[in-house]
């Protein structure tokens, strides 16, 4: 120790410690955790975002829904909602507007024929069931656009054109819409438009060889008058009145309506079993009995008016579109229309209960990717690793089984007009249950008690 001999002893300064700087690795460790905290977080926004938006979407419907019968109960004139199909899947819907009835058809000069599938002008006795039960049941109505001076018409009388093809064209006469025949007798029929659609797929105009024609859904109830090979059903081509009910458009003013970004309603799951896991007497996989699975892809969209669907069966007409596995397409015009009283009218009214399954797209097209199996001509493909026992395509068949995203149901109890929305019912560990899907729907049963 140094000695001051002015102030005394002075201890000795010393000097400063290097302080320690943190190493490379131990940056990038923080780095990498933080990351991983942002990625989780960011996953558990998007989760909750994804499923706030299917829910946002069912109430959306659901209210829409109600409010096509509060419009139907203003206005005391039948009005309802069309369900849009998705212009990049037409298997989803992805949007909504108002509609409205149509004034009704009745133009043109018609006569009731003998079913006739090739045009010829001869009876078919062996045509496509039912209409080879016999050769004496009437079920067509053809018309004369084209053809307006044929025999026995003239030019000093000439038969009316039913612009027919036009109204088809238009989008307003399709198969379902319903005909009185004759007018004013309370005697109606359903349509088939298939050979209106021949002639617009084929691009062949009316013509006195190729008339306009409709198809009755159930044959004409009055006997024939003439022999079972006359193609006239009537003597003298007897002219009748009919009065056609035509699709109904959007209401004035009305714009669609989108779902939320990326959320639809997914037709083909709106089934009891749109996989075709349950056997021949609905038994799902795991239950005592379990035998062998349908494997069925008809069976999707089994919950949804017939009239939303055309079919792809041997004995339809070409369409425009590649046949789907499952065996149909759905129709631009999935359409549900209220009466004044609030129950749902036309067709779609035989329905019963409608389901409607509102998802995610990211799931809709995960199943498109998994239902993609050979022509139904050719058999279908059940080899392929989503279609095994216990393995279904809202699952991931290369890992162990996967929840889908949120989904929600919409149901529409026709009878009455009600609209609910549930959650599918599920198993104990948080899988659909196969077998009861909708129950939570059909028995107004709440989830989680």
């Amino acid at each position: 120790m140094r000695t001051n001999t002015l102030s005394g002893p002075q201890p000795l300064a010393l000097s400063p410690r290097p302080s320690r700087a943190f190493t490379l690795i131990e940056l990038l460790v923080v780095v990498v955790i933080m990351l991983v905290l942002t990625a989780i977080t960011v996953a558990t926004i998007n989760i909750t975002i994804d499923g706030d938006r299917v829910r946002s979407a069912a109430r959306q419907i659901q209210s829409y829904i109600e409010g096509a019968r509060s419009r139907a109960s203003d206005a005391k004139a039948p009005r309802g909602v069309r369900f849009i199909l998705d212009p990049t899947d037409p298997r989803v819907v992805a949007s909504m507007v108002y509609i409205a009835p149509t004034d009704p058809w009745s133009e043109g000069t018609v006569f009731l024929t003998r079913f006739d599938g090739n045009n010829d002008y001869v009876p078919d006795t062996s045509g496509p069931p039912p209409y080879d039960d016999s050769a004496s049941d009437v079920w067509m109505l053809v018309g004369f656009d084209g053809a307006l001076n044929s025999a026995p018409y003239s030019n000093q009388n000439p038969a009316q054109a039913t612009n027919w093809m036009e109204l088809y064209q238009r989008g307003v006469l399709r198969d379902g819409n319903r005909i009185q025949i004759p007018a004013g007798t309370g005697a109606w029929y359903t349509v088939d438009v298939q050979y209106l659609r021949q002639m617009d797929n084929s691009n062949t105009p009316p013509s006195a060889t190729n008339r306009v024609r409709l198809l009755l859904q159930q044959k004409y109830r009055t006997p024939a008058e003439t022999p079972p090979t006359s193609y006239a059903a009537f003597s003298g081509n007897k002219p009748v009145r009919y009065l056609l009910e035509l699709t109904p458009g959007p209401l004035a003013n009305q714009e669609p309506v989108l779902f939320p970004k990326n959320v639809v309603v997914h037709l083909d799951r709106c089934s009891n079993d749109p996989d075709g896991l349950l056997d021949s007497a609905g038994r799902a996989p795991g239950d005592p009995g379990y035998t062998t699975p349908t494997r069925n892809p008809s069976l999707r969209g089994n919950r949804l008016p017939s009239t939303w669907k055309i079919s792809h069966s041997p004995t339809s007409p070409p369409v425009s579109t590649p046949a789907d596995p499952a065996g149909f397409d759905y129709t631009p015009y999935c359409d549900l229309l209220f009466s004044p009283r609030g129950s749902v009218t036309g067709p779609e009214a035989s329905a019963g209960l409608i389901h409607l399954y509102v998802g995610e797209m990211k799931d809709a097209i995960r199943d498109r990717d998994d239902w993609k199996v050979i022509a139904p001509a050719a058999g279908l493909n059940w080899s392929l690793p989503e279609y095994q026992e216990g393995i279904s395509a809202s699952m991931n068949p290369t890992d162990n089984p996967a929840q889908r995203a949120d989904k929600l149901v919409v149901s529409i109890f026709t009878r009455t007009g009600a609209v609910t929305s549930n959650p599918l019912f599920v198993n104990g560990n948080g899988s659909e249950n196969v077998a009861q899907r909708f129950r939570y729907s059909e028995t107004g049963e709440v989830a989680g008690k």
